[in-house]
């Protein structure tokens, strides 16, 4: 009897081998990251036009007229309110990303942190946030991320790409041999901005270990741009 107990055991712990294996042939996302290079647009990756609605249209035009003349109330990140997605990922500036079993924890300087958890169910009729809510799964060697439930006053890039709380992401996270290069593609559905979901592609490098985020304290901007009294 002990014998068949033993045989049994054996083969349940070969069984889970593959299992095993096949967890620990995840790639390691964990570190400092960087987008580069750096572009204030957000641009398809099939080359064509943002597909704007035209009242959507309309209202990235009036950013961008605005910006250009040195008006950006508009951005709501000059009176420190987030970025918002994918826009965080984008700006000119790194963020940190933490690999855990149950989740990917994603950290950027002097800002909200978000986190999406592996194989959960993305939530739906939920109140919006500025970064939205997420999960993840494995797909192979890539991560692929999906997200909703965001906020309408935040924009997608830095130049003023609008959306409604309708805007869904799914973004797929991919390494480069060698883990030093990360490719994010992210397809951007919004029916009330967009005539159809469209796809963007970022590159980002890795910062070496030793990177320490700067200190930054966004009311001090706030401070050093204030009317003098």
């Amino acid at each position: 009897m002990k014998t068949i107990v033993k045989l049994m055991a054996a083969g349940a712990a070969v069984a889970a081998l593959p299992a095993l294996a096949q967890a620990q042939a995840h790639p390691d996302f964990s570190g400092a990251w960087q987008v580069s290079p750096y572009s204030a647009s957000l641009t398809p990756s099939d080359g064509k036009p943002v597909p704007f609605k035209p009242e959507a249209k309309k209202v990235y035009d009036a950013h961008v007229a605005a910006a250009a003349k040195g008006d950006r109330k508009w951005d709501e990140t000059t009176i420190c309110i987030p970025e918002g997605l994918p826009r965080l990922m984008n700006i000119n500036e790194p963020f940190e990303i933490m690999q855990k079993d149950r989740a990917l924890y994603f950290v950027a300087q002097n800002r909200l942190p978000w986190r999406a958890y592996f194989n959960e169910t993305l939530p739906t009729d939920v109140d919006p946030f500025y970064l939205g809510y997420h999960v993840a799964k494995w797909e192979g060697s890539k991560v692929v991320i999906e997200s909703n439930g965001f906020r309408d006053n935040t924009v997608l890039d830095d130049k003023g790409i609008p959306h409604s709380e309708k805007l869904s992401l799914k973004q797929t996270y991919a390494l480069a041999p060698g883990g030093k290069t990360m490719t994010v593609t992210t397809r951007i559905e919004d029916p009330d901005t967009f005539t159809r979901p469209w796809t963007a592609t970022k590159t980002y490098k890795k910062l070496p270990a030793s990177f320490q985020f700067p200190e930054e304290v966004c009311a001090e901007k706030l401070e050093s741009t204030a009317p003098k009294r």
